[in-house]
């Protein structure tokens, strides 16, 4: 499940950059567990933010913003470590 709220804008945040923020929330049903799922896409959605000029830092202030935790939050710096290392981080 979606953290952000239907209807509620990102605010400060293209619509480019939106629609990654968004589709990133959706991904984080599970706080972003290692698993099938996310193991495929979460590397390649964070190049595309990568790509967007999105930033790491910027992705974990939008999320905490709707309400997700420090260990939520932890998974996706684990996340980029897989995009950029090839090593589900730490």
């Amino acid at each position: 499940m979606a953290k952000k709220q239907p209807g509620t804008l990102w605010e400060g945040f293209t619509p480019e950059e939106s629609s990654l923020l968004s589709y990133i929330d959706h991904l984080g049903n599970n706080g972003w567990a290692r698993n099938g799922q996310t193991e495929e896409v979460m590397p390649i959605v964070l190049s595309d933010c990568d790509a967007a000029g999105l930033s790491l830092a910027r992705i974990k202030d939008a999320m905490a913003t709707i309400g997700y935790d420090k260990h939520s939050l932890h998974q996706l710096d684990r996340w980029e470590s897989k995009r950029t290392t090839g090593k589900f981080g730490p």
